[in-house]
């Protein structure tokens, strides 16, 4: 075995009928994650889902294989998916991901349980029309969450009802939609108040439904 630049162990060489456990590179004392892609012809998103990979490397492999007879295309709002059983990462990693805050309909997720064997339901006459759509009824738009245990989630992930959008009545519609900040109502004395200009930032406030 040789270890690559982050200190893992990597097996050097790969007869061609060894497991997918032989391939896994795996951080002491931290478990691997793979990579499922899925990417939405309905939203124009792409969605990371995070899968452990130590215990789940048959489901893996055999969804892997029905994939490879799909030729990935975006057809109607079906959406494609791309499984990477190549490239491990961490927990930490995986985990930081789910926090990234760049598409607006899913987040990224993360699943660390045991993960179901999974079947397309693939047949020898159906075109390649016809396979995407099967899997995108098995799988698409996070429907991965029913063959996979443990989702890694914060009560933060979760939207939350303020209930202030129904705590006044007399709501005026003429109102400011972006009110100016506070500090930049009062016109400044080195800038006349005819050019003053106040750049604000977009403030995500996506949130994923509870279930």
């Amino acid at each position: 075995m040789s270890a690559d630049k982050n200190g893992r162990e990597r097996v050097g060489s790969v007869d061609s009928d060894a497991s997918l456990e032989t391939k896994c590179t795996e951080t002491v004392g931290e478990e691997q994650y793979v990579v499922l892609c899925e990417t939405s012809g309905r939203e124009f998103e792409s969605w990371y889902y995070f899968i452990r990979y130590s215990g789940n490397e048959k489901p893996l492999a055999y969804l892997q294989k029905q994939l490879e007879k799909i030729d990935m295309y975006i057809l109607d709002d079906f959406s494609t998916f791309d499984l990477d059983l190549d490239h491990f990462f961490s927990n930490s990693t995986a985990k930081e991901m789910t926090k990234l805050e760049i598409n607006s309909y899913m987040f990224h997720r993360k699943f660390d349980g045991k993960m179901q064997m999974i079947s397309l339901g693939l047949k020898k006459r159906d075109d390649n029309d016809d396979m995407l759509e099967k899997l995108f009824d098995k799988l698409g738009l996070g429907q991965l969450e029913e063959y996979v245990e443990d989702e890694d989630l914060d009560s933060d992930d979760f939207e939350t009802d303020s209930g202030d959008d129904s705590s006044d009545d007399s709501s005026d519609d003429d109102q400011e939609l972006v009110p100016l900040p506070e500090e930049t109502t009062k016109p400044s004395k080195l800038v006349p108040s005819a050019v003053e200009k106040v750049a604000g930032g977009r403030h995500s406030n996506k949130r994923r439904p509870k279930k």
